[in-house]
């Protein structure tokens, strides 16, 4: 496990349901569309690689939030299909991160995220290296494991987390 990391095994205490997940993070009368539209909004402002790995991030970020926590698609296909390629390619390359948002994170975006709280701090690229860290542990479950069988890894709460990792990317990337 990397430093400062919340241990993915055990179940968050929140609602069981996914649906629940994002109703408490959101608030009630909210979905994970409107933070897409957001995050669309703020991708459509810019050009070349940062476009690029917003896209990617919406990408991503739509795959979890919306396909698998409101509309339930199988977690196999979900981690299949994440994408890595442009963050990957950025981070090894050395991007300046800062080109697309200045500062760290703060404690007051985390109130409703307290499994988050590492998070505070945090700039972009640190930020970043993080989400690309658990996208590459959830590749590799499938491969390891039988995710439908597997007792010691709890694929739902992974993605969960993921979601809200999200969840607070662009509520970071937006204030």
């Amino acid at each position: 496990m990397v430093p400062d990391q919340i241990d993915e095994t055990e179940p968050i205490d929140e609602k069981d349901h996914p649906m629940g997940l994002l109703r408490d993070i959101l608030g009630i009368g909210k979905d994970g569309g409107s933070l897409l539209r957001d995050l669309a909004a703020i991708r459509k402002k810019t050009r070349g690689d940062r476009n690029r790995l917003l896209s990617e991030i919406e990408f991503n970020a739509a795959l979890v939030l919306d396909h698998y926590l409101q509309k339930g698609a199988d977690e196999k296909k979900v981690i299949e299909k994440l994408r890595l390629e442009t963050l990957a390619r950025l981070i090894d390359e050395g991007f300046d991160f800062s080109a697309i948002r200045k500062g760290c994170v703060d404690a007051v975006l985390l109130k409703e995220m307290p499994m988050l709280r590492h998070y505070a701090g945090l700039d972009l690229e640190r930020f970043l290296k993080r989400i690309r860290f658990h996208i590459e542990q959830l590749k590799l479950l499938p491969d390891l494991y039988d995710i439908r069988k597997a007792e010691k890894v709890n694929v739902r709460v992974r993605l969960e987390n993921l979601g809200r990792r999200y969840i607070l990317l662009i509520r970071f990337l937006k204030t």
